[in-house]
């Protein structure tokens, strides 16, 4: 176990790496009983893979600030352990964290047995996909009294709208570009449940990115690399033509330097990131990749498709200032990519900002204010 005299030993038990073996050893202890003196107790039932890991693990690491500032006392049970008769301490918050298996038969179900174990409790919805959509809007509603989720449209109605053909605006839009047939989709979101949506951060808090962002400054003095460019393009059919052309439009840039193809251990990725001046990182199967905070990291200026849709919490994605957006074509990629290779300093001064700001938003201990807003009683 890690041992650092900033963690207390739930905080050592959840900072350890992930892995499903070690999180459904340790869900009993990170799911224990409350401490007497805790004014708030809050219990979250996540699904033990990296993606809802990284959106559990701040409240273990921030767990000090939390109970400092609002007596917030937090225990983590993987949902596998509720469903095995496993149900954690009676709670007064309860964040419920979904997989994409879910069904709306599942949530009704489940909803009615962590009311059943916590009759009275604040029930919160923590969303961890990557798609922007509230396609369990329908389901959820009737049982939660918060939101959460790592985007949020910037015009919330976009949430309401029908798709013609897909079932997100990603799908839609590149189905239509590479003239893909698609079925159309309405999630039949209800409105009201527009004012209960909220903001928590993205993949910023997961374990190894937090500590590389408290972590020094990255270098500047050996990129070799111009442009890193490592693509999965294998996936749906719309997924797999807005990849395959991400990846054709980077390796047409003629005298620039780009990474090979294929899948390296993590560990490797991250080291090749670091000696390389700018990131090329397309959409997935949503806005939000780990490629990107992992660029904000290493130091590599982030090149991606226009955020200007989405909010996101901290706001990473200031044009020309923490990263470079182009046209969701990629028409404009080269002149982009030419334009900001030719200026070392402002390659610097794009990576510093990004950086820094994440750094700024742990080191104040930011997500402890701006999530314990959403845990408390009172709001």
């Amino acid at each position: 176990m890690i041992k650092n005299t900033f963690f207390s030993l739930r905080e050592g038990i959840a900072r350890h790496r992930f892995s499903r073996g070690v999180h459904t050893v340790l869900g009993s202890a990170l799911g224990g009983g409350f401490p007497a003196r805790a004014r708030l107790r809050v219990l979250v039932y996540y699904h033990a893979n990296p993606i809802g890991w990284s959106q559990v693990y701040p409240f273990f690491r921030f767990a000090g600030a939390f109970a400092a500032q609002f007596g917030a006392h937090v225990r983590a049970l993987p949902v596998e352990n509720f469903l095995k008769g496993q149900t954690g301490p009676a709670a007064d918050v309860v964040l419920v964290q979904p997989w994409l298996s879910a069904t709306d038969a599942y949530l009704d179900t489940a909803f009615a047995r962590y009311r059943e174990r916590h009759p009275g409790a604040r029930m919160i919805f923590l969303d961890p996909f990557a798609q922007c959509d509230l396609r369990y809007g329908r389901a959820v509603a009737p049982h939660v009294d918060v939101y959460l989720r790592k985007a949020l449209f910037r015009d919330r109605g976009q949430f309401l709208r029908p798709m013609p053909s897909g079932d997100t605006n990603l799908s839609e839009y590149y189905g239509a570009l590479y003239g893909i047939d698609q079925e159309p989709t309405d999630w039949q979101v209800p409105p009201e449940l527009l004012d209960r949506l909220r903001l928590v951060p993205n993949f910023l808090t997961a374990a190894y990115l937090s500590d590389g962002f408290l972590g020094p400054e990255p270098s500047f003095s050996d990129r070799p690399i111009d442009l890193h460019s490592r693509l999965a393009v294998k996936g749906t059919p719309w997924y797999s033509a807005m990849r395959a052309e991400a990846d054709r439009a980077a390796r047409a840039l003629d005298g620039v330097t780009l990474t090979p193809d294929g899948r390296i251990p993590q560990a490797e990725f991250l080291d090749e990131m670091r000696r390389a001046r700018l990131c090329w990182s397309p959409f997935g199967y949503g806005e939000l990749c780990w490629r990107d905070l992992e660029a904000f990291m290493t130091g590599a200026v982030l090149v991606k498709p226009d955020m200007a849709h989405l909010e996101t919490l901290p706001d990473l994605y200031l044009p020309g200032e923490t990263y470079l957006p182009v046209k969701w074509d990629f028409s404009d990629l080269e002149e982009v990519t030419r334009g900001i290779l030719a200026d070392p300093g402002e390659q610097r001064r794009i990576a510093l900002n990004a950086f820094r700001a994440a750094r700024t938003y742990l080191a104040e201990n930011r997500f402890v204010s701006d999530t314990g807003r959403d845990l408390s009683l009172d709001a």
